[in-house]
C-alpha cells in the first residue's frame, strides 16, 4: 500500500551519505507512527547517533519526493553530527547544506493523511483538521475564524505527489 518502503528509504540514504558525504549509514531507519507534527526525527543521546525515525503518516500518504526530502533532511543532520558541525536547525551550516542540496528546512511540509473537512457556518470559509473526533462530534466543535457551527462535515485524505485516492 505505501509508495516507498523503508527498504527503498535506508537504500536511499546509504546512497546519499555515500556519494554527499563519503560516509556510510551506521544508525536505524525506523518508522514511527506516533509523529503526526514532524515528519521526521534524528535522534542521538549522550552525543552519541541513535536513529532516524519518519512519521507513519507520511511513508504511508506522502509521494516519494516528500519522503525524499524528509529523509535527506535527517540525514543531513546526522552527516553533520558525525562530523562534529553545527547540526541544529537554524545553523549556518546545516541550512547551507540544506541549500546545497536542495532539501527543505524545517517546518515547509505539507499535510497528509486522514482529514476531516468542513465549511463555517457563518462565514462560508472552507477547512479542516487532523483531528479525527471532529468527523464524529462535529456539533462540539466551533471555527477558529467565527466560532460559529461546522457544516458539510466529511473525512477526506490528502496525498502527496504521484499518489490516488483509492
Amino acid at each position: 500500500m505505501a509508495e516507498v518502503t523503508i527498504e527503498d528509504v535506508i537504500e536511499d540514504a546509504r546512497i546519499f551519505l555515500s556519494e554527499n558525504y563519503n560516509m556510510r549509514l551506521r544508525i536505524p531507519i525506523r518508522r514511527n507512527n506516533r509523529l503526526k507534527k514532524t515528519f521526521g526525527q534524528f535522534i542521538h543521546m549522550d552525543n552519541i547517533p541513535d536513529c532516524i525515525e519518519l512519521s507513519g503518516i507520511l511513508l504511508d500518504y506522502g509521494g516519494k519526493a516528500a519522503v525524499l526530502d524528509t529523509l535527506h533532511h535527517e540525514l543531513i543532520h546526522y552527516a553533520l553530527f558525525e562530523l562534529g558541525k553545527p547540526y541544529r536547525d537554524g545553523d549556518l551550516e546545516f541550512e547551507s547544506e540544506l541549500r546545497k542540496y536542495s532539501v527543505s528546512p524545517t517546518n515547509t511540509s505539507e499535510c497528509y493523511g486522514p482529514i476531516v473537512r468542513f465549511v463555517c457556518a457563518e462565514c462560508g470559509k472552507s477547512a479542516f483538521t487532523t483531528t479525527k473526533r471532529v468527523g464524529s462530534n462535529p456539533q462540539r466543535y466551533r471555527t477558529k475564524c467565527c466560532k460559529a457551527d461546522l457544516i458539510n462535515v466529511r473525512n477526506d485524505v490528502i496525498y502527496g505527489e504521484y499518489k490516488e485516492a483509492e
